[in-house]
């Protein structure tokens, strides 16, 4: 066995009253490419968080062998004022570099510079090999997108000599190309590196999956494919295994209910019997002793009979639980024919190079929006919501409009799920905002907690929610990349439901089998 990076032995992490996300977990990472996977609210960022050493556990070990580094999955949506060279911190020395060859070096400039003589040359290959402008090194960090700030911070990580690195669900904001890039850059890398991810396409560059569900950790070594065959072989053995048991139970219950009405006819008989005075009293008793031990008999065979049966059943529902963790029950919009939305010789701002944009969106089409980091999808989508204005061009609606964005914006923080969705969607009682939410396996205190709190997955839900699922529906709707912080069980689900609803959709995605799932077949790009 090729030897562990981080080790990990009996690694639990409870926060009381609740019970452990997981507990009593052994985890040995090689210096190879590993995908972690599993349910939203699993604790994969927990357990990240305990091997990278940002956060101790509540009992266990964890060690490095290697330096480690973590890339939390919220880390391109920090606004950085700094430079980029300052953030790479090399600031001071290209400063001093360029002092030197200015011939106006200072006393201390050379031991600054530390025989860095090639820096700005490396730094610019580096950039080009993170698919980064090379002329950003003096630029704002909070200029770029946020594709390019998530390469920023994998090329921060990889001047790091003999890092394991543990990536937080890094392909948030990269586009196709740069989830492509990314797979690659990993497969090789010789210091080891564990990504999270749900994104299928990088998925399927890996041979070594983690998968962890309920608290317990699970590794497959045979490739996403096979991992997905897997899991639908356990799905539809689950299926068979509920339909059987279900069966047997009624079957089992039927004969038990027989077998102990024949019983107790056989006994009133012979209670009758003995009521005649006809019969010693010693043959009386041995009689009733052998008839309570005849339907103790019945009840202890049915019984082992029924127990397991109702094991399988439960441990069948279980695994079909974890199938489908959502459920969208979608208000159906208003019905409406012809166009609902026409852009005529729009410009985008802040977008280079860009033409005229000049489209018909009518009712009921489903458009793909794609394109590569910084071309303006988002921009556009914000465009046609009016939040803000185009350079130039006109911009007409028809119907009803919802946008939901990739930050969430449309929610309030510091409020809970219930509040903002009845915030959103007035005019329902609590029970039946809760009702939704329950069936999004948002229930009980959960709903009730400021979604600030909630992982990333969690406030989606919430998010989808308020868009799809209230009292009126908007006949156009909006979607910036909404299966970034969705499960692979979600995504599936997700995208059947959107497959259905019967309303206009332009859909921002960098997933192919995403766009694909959801029947997006108008397919535009920026």
């Amino acid at each position: 066995m090729a030897m562990a990076c981080i080790s990990a032995t009996d690694l639990t992490v409870a926060f009381d009253p609740n019970p452990p996300v997981f507990q009593a977990l052994d985890v040995h990472l090689a210096a190879a490419p590993v995908a972690l996977i599993g349910p939203n609210g699993a604790g994969k960022t927990v357990l990240a968080e305990c091997l990278a050493g940002t956060r101790s556990p509540t009992a266990g070990l964890v060690q490095h062998q290697v330096p480690v580094a973590f890339l939390p999955q919220q880390a391109a949506e920090q606004r950085d004022p700094r430079t980029v060279a300052a953030f790479l911190g090399v600031e001071t020395a290209l400063a001093a570099l360029a002092r030197l060859l200015a011939g106006e070096g200072r006393v201390d400039d050379l031991s600054i510079l530390n025989d860095r003589w090639t820096l700005k040359d490396e730094l610019q290959t580096q950039l080009a090999q993170f698919q980064l402008p090379t002329d950003i090194l003096s630029e704002p960090v909070s200029s770029l997108s946020g594709g390019q700030r998530t390469r920023l911070h994998l090329m921060k990580l990889s001047r790091l000599p003999d890092t394991y690195l543990i990536l937080d669900e890094p392909t948030n904001h990269l586009d196709q190309s740069g989830r492509q890039w990314l797979a690659d850059w990993v497969k090789q890398r010789d210091a080891g590196t564990l990504v999270i991810t749900h994104d299928q396409g990088l998925l399927a560059s890996f041979s070594q999956l983690l998968e962890l569900r309920e608290g317990r950790l699970q590794r497959h070594g045979q490739g996403f494919a096979e991992y997905q065959r897997t899991r639908a072989q356990l799905i539809e053995k689950a299926r068979h295994d509920k339909q059987h048991a279900r069966q047997t139970l009624r079957k089992e219950r039927q004969q038990q209910q027989l077998e102990r009405e024949r019983h107790e006819q056989r006994a009133a008989k012979g209670k009758a019997k003995a009521r005649k005075g006809d019969m010693p009293k010693i043959l009386l008793d041995a009689r009733k002793d052998r008839s309570e031990a005849t339907g103790g008999r019945i009840a202890q065979k049915h019984q082992a009979v029924l127990d397991s049966e109702q094991q399988r059943l439960e441990a069948a529902e279980s695994v079909l639980e974890r199938k489908t963790p959502l459920a969208f029950p979608l208000t159906e919009p208003p019905p409406i024919t012809g166009w609902l939305l026409a852009l005529r010789s729009v410009r985008l701002p802040w977008i280079e190079n860009t033409k005229p944009l000049n489209w018909q969106v009518m009712s009921g089409e489903r458009w793909w929006l794609r394109g590569a980091n910084g071309s303006g999808k988002s921009t556009l989508l914000s465009v046609i919501s009016g939040d803000i204005e185009p350079v130039s061009g006109d911009i007409q609606q028809r119907g009803t409009l919802l946008r939901l964005d990739q930050h969430l914006t449309l929610l309030t923080s510091d409020q809970s799920a219930l509040a903002n969705f009845r915030r959103l969607n007035p005019g329902w009682s609590d029970a039946a905002y809760r009702d939704r939410l329950a069936q999004l396996k948002l229930r009980g205190d959960l709903a009730l907690q400021p979604v600030a709190q909630l992982s990333g997955g969690e406030q989606l839900k919430v998010a989808l929610a308020c868009s799809l699922m209230g009292p009126e529906a908007a006949q156009l709707i909006l979607l910036d990349e909404p299966d970034n912080h969705l499960d692979l069980e979600s995504q599936t689900l997700l995208a059947e439901v959107l497959s259905q609803y019967r309303g206009t959709l332009i859909v921002v995605t960098h997933s192919e089998p995403m766009a694909q799932a959801m029947s997006l077949d108008q397919v535009q790009t920026l």
